[in-house]
């Protein structure tokens, strides 16, 4: 029996599936062009289709849960947002254990990707948002702070940002590119992986490091870090304020990200010595 996944958007909910491919071996993925290259990569998937293709026979699960997805497949099972729940501050379960219980499996830790593994770090500067972004002058602090090899890793458009923190780290490389594969495969090399609440963060746990992530205007029990990793955030009363969909700080001061180098950097040491 092939499961049909539906997961359309966006990177990181899309790597999360991984928490449950691997309990449906052969399943079906579907998703958006950009993803689809990511999603073959997640253990137990046969194949991956960007949306709009047709489905293979087989029960369809809608981890898109939006209005189209109920609309055409009715009957499907499907995830429940809790979107009031989250836009009252009160949370919501993890999106892996959200995947799990409308799949009806058991959700499974990272890694969710085949990787050789290694003592490289990860920087990910970048962010779907300014509001998500640490200072790059901090990146590279850590950065040089690290014994081993590091990766500076972004998305296309971010090279800008990518080849100012490579710079500022000697011996540093990059990554930049439009699909995945040798992001995947820079990311597979390391034991550690620094950055915001982004996609890229969870591809590199994905791929095995264990993940310190940067909260400031999202906030953890929100769902979004499902891993035994670590988490560095400053609690200020004005978090979080990404539920409400803001993209500049309501406050003016963008305080959330200034997390000191030396908390971040204990956190780094601490996860390189597990």
């Amino acid at each position: 029996m092939t499961h049909v996944l539906l997961r359309r958007r966006a990177l990181g909910d899309v790597v999360l599936l991984g928490a449950i491919t691997s309990a449906l071996p052969g399943c079906v993925v579907v998703t958006d062009p950009r993803y689809v290259e990511v999603a073959a990569r997640l253990r137990g998937v046969a194949s991956a289709l960007p949306w709009g293709s047709p489905l293979p026979p087989g029960p369809v699960i809608d981890l898109q849960g939006s209005g189209w997805t109920r609309l055409r497949w009715p009957l499907a099972a499907r995830i429940h947002k809790h979107s009031l729940r989250r836009r009252l501050g009160w949370g919501r379960p993890g999106v892996p254990s959200l995947y799990a219980r409308a799949a009806g499996v058991v959700a499974a830790p990272p890694p969710w990707i085949e990787a050789p593994g290694g003592e490289g770090l990860a920087l990910l500067p970048g962010a779907s948002t300014p509001l998500k972004r640490w200072p790059a002058r901090s990146f590279a602090q850590v950065g040089r702070a690290w014994s081993g090899p590091v990766v500076v890793v972004g998305a296309a458009a971010e090279r800008a940002l990518v080849e100012e923190v490579r710079a500022a780290v000697p011996g540093a490389t990059s990554v930049v590119e439009e699909g995945f594969a040798r992001t995947i495969a820079a990311l597979g090399t390391c034991r550690v992986a620094l950055g915001g609440d982004t996609g890229l963060l969870h591809l590199a746990a994905a791929c095995g490091a264990t993940p310190v992530a940067l909260f400031g205007p999202t906030h953890p029990r929100d769902g979004f870090f499902p891993y035994a990793g670590r988490t560095v955030s400053l609690d200020l009363p004005c978090r979080p304020c990404t539920l409400h969909r803001r993209t500049t700080c309501p406050e003016g001061h963008h305080g959330c990200m200034g997390q000191s180098v030396a908390d971040v950097l204990a956190e780094v040491r601490a996860c390189a010595s597990r």
